[in-house]
């Protein structure tokens, strides 16, 4: 599988604008003709959470199917390609979440499955951060609802887990995604703050940890939003399992479109290589979810 990742930049009020910019770059990304193609979290609004609590995000939210739904699954169908996009979703249950939508080469949304194969229309980040940290102030937790479970999406025959942001800060979510068959995981990201150095690393040593590709796309670039401004630190990047980066784009520069072939063979070699999988233990650790 040929993956494309996008590093795109800084997101206006208009999400109409912000379409049309994403879809020029996915255009762009096409053109180098990918299987899948994996835009960051939030990519059509503004990452609102960064500064001052703004009471208008919420109208942002739309349902999964709404118009930027329907903008992705138009140009994934008419370029042949599938396509990941983060979104700020309003749920059924009427509750704003950061979801990831997954959409195949038809235009069709890609249902998520849970580890009790119960599917859902898209993935929702598991932890919402309230983290006020040094130079990392992120407040989602005041507008956003967590998910309700890990999930998987099937993307042309192969298995991918999925993780948005903070989520990459709990190991137990890596673990769901291979134990429920992940070969590869989307990680889609807004990410700013002094955690930049250990961004790639972190990623690695996770892909190697579990034995899993890992694709993720983080915006670069200063972003205003409301006289707040947010410099995210970009350096999305595609590993193999080994921990091998197989391509990385630069830090804080945008847009920037990067690609990479998953030479899926690699998966067995890779764990053989490194076979901390086969020698878990989970017994011994239960009495840490009692």
């Amino acid at each position: 599988m040929k993956v494309s990742v996008i590093q795109s930049g800084g997101c206006g009020p208009d999400i109409a604008q912000n379409l049309a910019m994403l879809g020029d770059l996915v255009r762009q990304a096409a053109a180098d003709s990918p299987d899948l193609v994996i835009l960051p979290e939030l990519c059509t609004t503004p990452y609102f959470a960064s500064g001052p609590f703004d009471p208008e995000a919420k109208n942002w939210a739309e349902a999964v199917g709404g118009p930027s739904t329907q903008f992705f699954s138009a140009l994934a169908s008419e370029l042949k390609i599938n396509v990941v996009f983060g979104m700020v979703e309003l749920s059924p249950e009427n509750v704003v979440c950061n979801s990831m939508v997954v959409i195949d080469r038809t235009g069709a949304v890609i249902p998520g499955v849970g580890p009790d194969g119960a599917e859902y229309p898209c993935f929702r980040k598991l932890s919402a951060p309230a983290v006020f940290s040094g130079t990392l102030t992120v407040d989602e937790a005041s507008y956003c609802t967590p998910g309700p479970a890990p999930m998987t999406f099937l993307i042309d025959g192969i298995r991918w887990g999925a993780l948005i942001c903070y989520d990459r800060a709990f190991s137990e979510v890596w673990l769901a995604n291979r134990h429920m068959g992940a070969d590869a995981i989307l990680v889609i990201v807004s990410s700013f703050g002094w955690r930049e150095s250990l961004f790639v690393d972190d990623l690695r040593i996770r892909a190697m940890e579990v034995g899993v590709f890992v694709a993720a796309s983080n915006r670069a670039g200063v972003e205003s939003h409301r006289g707040h401004v947010t410099d995210y630190f970009g350096r999305s990047c595609i590993v193999a399992p080994t921990g091998e980066v197989l391509a990385e784009a630069p830090a804080h520069e945008q847009p920037v479109i990067i690609s990479a072939e998953l030479d899926l063979s690699a998966l067995s070699k890779a764990r053989e290589l490194w076979p901390v999988w086969e020698d878990r233990r989970p017994e011994l650790y239960r009495f840490m979810y009692q």
